[in-house]
């Protein structure tokens, strides 16, 4: 059963900063903010029952940055867990697609990667990602935050892969998320 959702920040949940990259902290770049419609999003992603929490690739921001951001944005009680990689501008660093900050994620939730779906906007880093990783993941495919540079690589199904135009169709892509799952479960018992 799907039980936790996973959103990606930039682009997906915010406004990018200035230059696209974090290269000052995050909570102090005032030109941030929510995307239109995020705070009631996440207040309803809440209300049907999903523990959400936060995984993005980061330039100079930590975990406790992005904190202060979401506390600033009025959001941060939403969020179990927020994890925010700083690898933008260091090679030595793993990031999104890398399994290993999936895995990070997944531990201090204390699940199983099938509980869970990533939302984001990102093909290669969002979605490949968590489908490599065992996750399903909704796939935020409006033309201007898309980014899909491998057009090449496929998914494995299960888990599911399902494509939403903007952040407000979300819920009813964890409903439908939900029913596959199940109807999936059942045929593997009989």
């Amino acid at each position: 059963m799907i039980t936790h959702v996973i959103w990606d920040l930039g682009d997906t949940l915010i406004t990018p900063p200035n230059g696209g990259q974090d290269l000052q902290p995050l909570d102090q770049c005032m030109e941030v903010h929510l995307r239109p419609g995020a705070q009631g999003i996440l207040r309803k992603v809440s209300e049907l029952g999903y523990v959400q929490a936060i995984l993005s690739n980061t330039a100079t921001s930590d975990s406790r940055t992005v904190r202060r951001l979401l506390t600033r944005l009025c959001v941060e009680n939403y969020f179990e867990f927020i994890y925010a990689t700083q690898s933008e501008l260091s090679h030595d660093k793993p990031e999104k697609p890398d399994p290993m900050v999936f895995d990070i994620v997944l531990d201090a939730l204390g699940i199983l990667p099938e509980q869970s779906v990533m939302v984001g906007n990102s093909w290669d880093n969002d979605v490949l990602g968590a489908n490599r990783s065992g996750m399903h993941a909704c796939w935020l495919v409006n033309q201007s935050v898309s980014v899909r540079k491998n057009v090449t690589s496929r998914v494995e199904s299960p888990p599911f892969v399902i494509p939403v135009y903007d952040i407000a169709d979300v819920p009813d892509a964890l409903q439908l998320l939900r029913s596959a799952v199940t109807i999936r479960s059942n045929e593997e018992i009989r």
